[in-house]
């Protein structure tokens, strides 16, 4: 794999796609090729390679929490006292409903994605693990998610559940599972990918990383140098970075990708001599985890069916 390849899987798994620019149940390549600069027929080929060589294990349906009440959805890092102390966090939420994911960092910091009705509700789901594991624990932001423009009904949670762990599934095969015609599955499929119902995302294999790291940075800045350092950041490794943004705290967040494990620390080094940046953090990300399944999310669509 080359960078190309690995700016578009970060597209695709890793940033909030608009709902409904899924074409075919495959990332549409039309709105990678402009953002990315590539051509539309390049981007499809890329990501079949990366499908057929395994390293997209499969894509997963996601659907839209706000169809069951959570209005907000945040970020918040965690640092522990020691990593049998994280494995302990790892372990526990898989029990505790709101955690739609955890990153798993080298070391003993791990961040979580935690969804609730309010932003009340996804701070006491984060305090309720800091407290739990005496932990130090950082917001990294909170974002509201969009209403979907319709109610489903039991067919429409139904066809979901048939593609949440296989979105590829065919139409024939939904079809059959649940006793209509593939026009109707497609029909309801396009409906649900058109009107903010569900995500699908790729599932990256860990065993088919081969040297591939994800990280993140965090940078301080002087105020009066923030946007030059910003601007110096996208124009040094905006072909590594898929996602920069700035917390709650002001520290500017920038998620990056290299080749080796000396990749981070030597872009470390080279942003501390950038003028306006007092200290940078570094965080090599693991592994992301969602919830065991049947997870908290399966059960509110089993609801939903019942």
């Amino acid at each position: 794999m080359d960078a190309k390849d690995v700016r578009i899987f970060c597209e695709m798994a890793f940033t909030d796609w608009i709902y409904g620019s899924w074409a075919s149940r495959r990332p549409g390549s039309s709105a990678i090729s402009k953002k990315l600069g590539l051509d539309e027929k390049t981007v499809r080929l890329r990501v079949k390679k990366m499908e057929e060589s395994g390293f997209i294990k499969y894509y997963q349906v996601i659907p839209n929490l706000a169809l069951f009440g959570m209005k907000f959805q945040g970020l918040c890092r965690f640092e522990a006292m020691n990593i049998p102390t994280k494995f302990g966090v790892l372990g526990f939420i898989h029990e505790l409903p709101g955690i739609v994911e955890a990153f798993d960092y080298l070391g003993p910091a791990v961040a979580l994605s935690i969804a609730g009705k309010s932003e009340e509700d996804v701070q006491a789901t984060a305090k309720q693990v800091a407290a739990r594991f005496e932990l130090t624990m950082t917001s990294l932001g909170n974002h509201t998610l969009r209403e979907p423009r319709r109610q489903l009904d039991s067919l429409d949670w139904s066809i979901i559940v048939r593609m949440r762990y296989g979105a590829r599934v065919s139409t024939k095969e939904i079809a059959q599972a649940l006793s209509v015609t593939p026009r109707v599955v497609e029909y309801r499929t396009r409906k649900l990918m058109d009107e903010d119902v569900f995500q699908i995302r790729p599932v990256l294999n860990t065993q088919r990383q081969e040297g591939l790291v994800f990280y993140e940075l965090g940078v301080s800045m002087d105020l009066s140098k923030q946007i030059s350092v910003k601007r110096r950041i996208e124009e040094k490794y905006g072909n590594r970075m898929w996602s920069m943004r700035v917390a709650p705290n002001g520290t500017l967040l920038a998620e990056m990708f290299g080749f080796s494990l000396a990749d981070p620390e030597e872009v470390l080094v080279e942003l501390l001599s950038t003028e306006g940046v007092k200290w940078c953090s570094m965080s090599v990300l693991k592994e992301i985890i969602e919830p065991k399944r049947p997870n908290w999310i399966d059960r509110l669509i089993q609801e939903k069916i019942a």
